[in-house]
């Protein structure tokens, strides 16, 4: 069988901070559902795998006590800059999900943008769901989301497949395609995206990989429980409707067992 490891050339697609933040946008379904939770949980907050601060800094914005924890010094830099164009009070950690230690705990922690995908294997994914139960204040939260595997998604291309258009940081209209390849025994998707446009009339272009896993419903449970947490809530979607067959999304809310 073949083994993934986030080290192997998935991370390229972080290099390139700023044409991430206008690729994936600031506005996402996510915020409200993580703003109210915040606030109904109170305290401190922590986001584990931040990135840009996307996520983060609208919760900062809503006065959260909020911390960011990224592997990525370019997405934090990228980060930094704009908490502090924003005047926002955000605490930013660079370190490893898997095996981080701040020295305090936290009211609540999170984890977005379908990161729990990027831990490939399950000694990952028992790594960082340690790293946070070590981190989680007596009663506090944890919540996260991870695709909800359907199989229509699960397949693999063998011509590029278009996946949107935008202008970059340089006035570049850049066209990025993908294709996609899915190994179902250790349940993981790869893409390899390519980013082409022109400069200065000469054609340019920039590849990069990107793997996810997918875990089942069920296996998430058995995951949770094994790890030392008990759910509270599963969701479907950001507006709370259940978990189903056709929820593209699994979002998890749980706290110590």
């Amino acid at each position: 069988m073949r083994t993934y490891s986030i080290e192997e050339d998935y991370l390229g697609e972080f290099l390139d901070p700023v044409n991430y933040d206008l690729e994936v946008g600031e506005e996402d379904p996510s915020h409200p559902f993580y703003i109210e939770l915040a606030k109904e949980v109170g305290g401190k907050v922590l986001e584990v795998a931040c990135g840009t601060g996307l996520v983060t800094l609208p919760l900062a914005a809503q006065g959260i006590d909020i911390a960011g924890l990224d592997i990525m010094p370019t997405m934090l830099s990228q980060a930094r800059r704009k908490a502090e164009q924003r005047g926002l009070p955000v605490r930013w950690f660079q370190g490893d999900a898997r095996h981080f230690s701040l020295g305090e705990t936290f009211d609540f922690i999170y984890l977005t943008g379908n990161a729990f995908q990027a831990f490939l294997n399950n000694a990952d994914q028992r790594a960082l769901l340690a790293s946070v139960r070590t981190h989680l204040a007596p009663g506090g939260t944890f919540a996260f989301e991870t695709r909800n595997p359907r199989w229509a998604d699960l397949v693999t291309t063998v011509e590029e497949v278009e996946w949107m258009t935008y202008t970059n940081d340089q006035g570049h209209w850049v066209r990025i395609t993908e294709l996609q390849e899915y190994d179902h025994v250790p349940q993981i998707l790869t893409y390899t995206l390519f980013r082409r446009w022109r400069e200065a009339d000469e054609a340019r272009e920039r590849v990069t990989h990107i793997a996810i896993r997918y875990t089942f419903p069920q296996e998430l449970i058995a995951l949770l429980e094994g790890s030392g947490y008990r759910i509270l809530q599963q969701y479907g979607y950001w507006d709370k409707r259940p978990l189903t067959q056709d929820s593209e999304t699994i979002i998890t809310v749980c706290t110590l067992a």
